[in-house]
C-alpha cells in the first residue's frame, strides 16, 4: 500500500512539474485583464497583478496631474520605492501610455484612452 502511494504521488508531481515547464516554455497567460490589451504580456512583468495595479495607480495618478508628476512625488504617493517607480514608469513609456517631458512625466493620449475604456468596462 505504501509503495503504490508513494508511486502515485511521485507520477502527480512529475505531471505537475511537466505541466508547468510547458506553461513556461509556450508562455500561456490567461487573464480577462482589460489592461492586458494595451500592454502586451512579454514577461511575468505584467502577468503580476499587484504590478498591473501599480501600473494603473500611476497612470491614473498622473492623468490627474495637467503639468505632469515627478519620481519622488508618484513614489511618495503610492508608497513605492522610486526603484520600483521608475521601473513601472518605463514599462508605460515604451507602450506610448506616458511621455516624459523633462522629470516630469505626462499621460498620453493613448493612456487617456486606456483609462477611458477601463472606466467603462468597470475595471
Amino acid at each position: 500500500m505504501l509503495v503504490k502511494r508513494s508511486i502515485l504521488f511521485i507520477i502527480s508531481v512529475t505531471i505537475f512539474h511537466i505541466g508547468l515547464l510547458v506553461s513556461k516554455h509556450h508562455n500561456y497567460r490567461f487573464s480577462n485583464c482589460p489592461f492586458l490589451v494595451y500592454i502586451p504580456l512579454t514577461s511575468n512583468f505584467i502577468a503580476d497583478t499587484k504590478c498591473r495595479y501599480n501600473l494603473l495607480k500611476i497612470l491614473e495618478l498622473i492623468e490627474e496631474a495637467e503639468d505632469g508628476l515627478t519620481v519622488e512625488y508618484i513614489s511618495s504617493s503610492l508608497n513605492l520605492s522610486r526603484k520600483s517607480v521608475r521601473m513601472y514608469l518605463n514599462k508605460l513609456g515604451s507602450n506610448g501610455l506616458i511621455e516624459r517631458v523633462g522629470d516630469k512625466y505626462k499621460i498620453t493620449e493613448k493612456g487617456r484612452n486606456l483609462i477611458r475604456s477601463l472606466k467603462l468596462s468597470g475595471f
